[in-house]
């Protein structure tokens, strides 16, 4: 994640994943972030790569003895920007659970490659806003007219879960739907998916060895980030919650539930 232009992107979504509770964390970003990336997440391995003349990551640089398959989990996407493409296929070919959100969507349905989701050896969720779902299945009917058949036919035509974003986010998998009730307006703030992409990532990994299904994780990150920009407003109005401060009463919600 991130970029010279978005190093925001980077640090809320670590700062999602650190959230999770998740036991080991590490943020491959381009080596110009990496001194404010390791400033906000002292305990995260950040990882400084390589990156392009515009302040994207050119390509992943792994510390040594290590490679994609030695990670629990992968989120990509949150301020890559597009010069990122080379990333977004390397992720793809893992053999790892994969998050994907922001520009790695972005990249995704400019490379037009939903197809080769399917042959993914591992589960894909993808977290799209009403545009980049649009952009991504542009065939598929119009989610602000019928939500539900819209997630549901993305996610048998791509063999991923999707969870599109919105004032009640849906979820859909082959098999099902599940719609998160709750939410505010708290939440359509820049950011603030960052952090769900975070969250998200951190869950997966930790209910990889839990047998726990792909989908009830994935609802209850939405769940979970629903209520805590819900406190947040309660106590800041929606005006006050930014998405860093979302982050702040991530574990609020842990605490009250």
């Amino acid at each position: 994640c991130g970029s010279r232009r978005y190093t925001g992107g980077a640090i809320l979504t670590g700062l999602g994943a650190r959230a999770s509770g998740v036991g080991m964390l590490s943020i491959a970003v381009p080596e110009s972030i990496k001194p404010p990336l390791a400033t906000q997440l002292p305990e995260a391995l950040i990882v400084g790569c390589p990156e392009t003349a515009s302040g994207a990551i050119a390509q992943l640089q792994l510390p040594e003895k290590t490679d994609l398959s030695s990670f629990e989990a992968i989120a990509c996407g949150p301020g890559l920007t597009v010069d990122a493409k080379p990333i977004l296929q390397e992720v793809i070919n893992s053999d790892r659970p994969l998050v994907l959100d922001a520009d790695g969507l972005n990249i995704l349905a400019q490379l037009g490659t939903i197809p080769t989701l399917q042959r993914r050896q591992a589960p894909t969720v993808l977290t799209p806003h009403a545009g980049e779902f649009k952009r991504l299945f542009p065939d598929t009917i119009e989610p602000t007219k019928d939500r539900i058949a819209a997630v549901r036919t993305a996610a048998t035509r791509s063999g991923a879960i999707v969870l599109l974003k919105g004032a009640r986010t849906a979820i859909a998998d082959s098999e099902g739907v599940w719609i998160n009730p709750e939410s505010t307006p708290a939440l359509a703030r820049g950011g603030s998916g960052d952090v769900l992409t975070g969250l998200l990532g951190g869950l997966i990994a930790q209910a990889t060895t839990k047998h726990i299904p792909l989908l009830a994780i994935v609802a209850s990150a939405a769940w979970w980030h629903s209520q805590a920009g819900i406190l947040a407003a309660r106590d800041r109005t929606e005006m006050g919650v930014d998405a860093f401060t979302l982050t702040q009463y991530l574990l609020s919600v842990v605490r009250n539930n």
